[in-house]
């Protein structure tokens, strides 16, 4: 195994030399741990031979691929075909942590081909997964170069590409960014949801989808978020006789004086005033 502790950080790879059997097997051509400061960059304009996975266990990193920015936080697999341009680093002032394989040999390249949806490059795995115990061993297993390693490294491999290729696989290829900011903020909208975090759950920055957001939908997602709430709070006045402060509660606001000032704003009229008006008419 090689060690390095240099200017951007410290390192652990291994390589391993093809053999004719590795190249029928899922098989590795080098797999590593880093920990770079803001030192650290890569850039490939003509992307890679093979294709490239990277795990991040601690801190942010930032990917860039095909004219997008994508944050990689703890958990987050970020799958890189082979031959696509990239770049990744660390952002000012950061500190990341990420394991990172080159899957080699005819088994594994043609996998992720058929395989790996287009256009899906992220994802995360699930806690109870043990990703990083996952690639600890593999990384011994590399080391140790035992009789039938080569069979126990295939078995691995082949289980951790496949996990992650079903994951890729539950985002809709179709989905627009801004589609998936909508389904989150639906489902979370009785939460505080920040612009920060919405961004995290899509692996974008808060730029990135406030400008594609935006272009997609006519408005950004905080007018949509405030709109979405309060089209759930005016449904609660229509059909329910609950309080303004727990319908405010209900919906996502912060506070009742919120609340009222947004609704206001958007109905023209107060939420008491507004359910008057509705029951009346029935």
């Amino acid at each position: 195994m090689y060690h390095e502790n240099g200017d951007f950080g410290l390192v652990r790879m291994v390589t391993l030399l093809p053999t004719p059997q590795s190249r029928s097997l899922f098989s590795l051509h080098t797999i590593g741990w880093h920990r770079c400061n803001d030192l650290y960059r890569i850039t490939r304009p003509n992307g890679c031979e093979t294709h490239l996975v990277l795990i991040t266990t601690k801190g942010r990193g930032v990917l860039l691929l095909e004219g997008r920015e994508y944050n990689l936080t703890a958990g987050t697999i970020a799958f890189i075909p082979r031959g696509l341009p990239n770049s990744y680093f660390t952002p000012k002032d950061g500190l990341w942590e990420f394991y990172w394989i080159h899957p080699y040999g005819d088994a594994a390249a043609n996998f992720l081909d058929v395989a790996a949806p287009i256009g899906s490059y992220l994802t995360q795995f699930e806690p109870e997964y043990e990703y990083q115990q996952r690639m600890e061993s593999l990384m011994r297993l590399c080391t140790q170069r035992e009789r039938g390693s080569e069979w126990l490294i295939s078995q691995q491999l082949s289980e951790l590409l496949h996990h992650m290729v079903i994951q890729l696989r539950r985002r809709p290829e179709d989905e627009t960014l801004s589609g998936r900011a909508i389904r989150y903020m639906k489902k979370h909208f009785r939460e505080p949801v920040t612009l920060d975090a919405l961004a995290q759950s899509l692996f974008v920055s808060t730029e990135h989808l406030i400008r594609a957001f935006k272009k997609e939908t006519g408005s950004t997602p905080h007018q949509y978020l405030t709109r979405y709430r309060l089209l759930n709070a005016a449904q609660m006045l229509e059909f329910s006789d609950r309080r303004v402060e727990e319908i405010a509660e209900k919906s996502g606001f912060s506070s009742s004086g919120s609340f009222i000032s947004n609704f206001r704003r958007e109905y023209g009229c107060t939420p008491l005033q507004y359910r008057e008006l509705r029951w009346n008419s029935r």
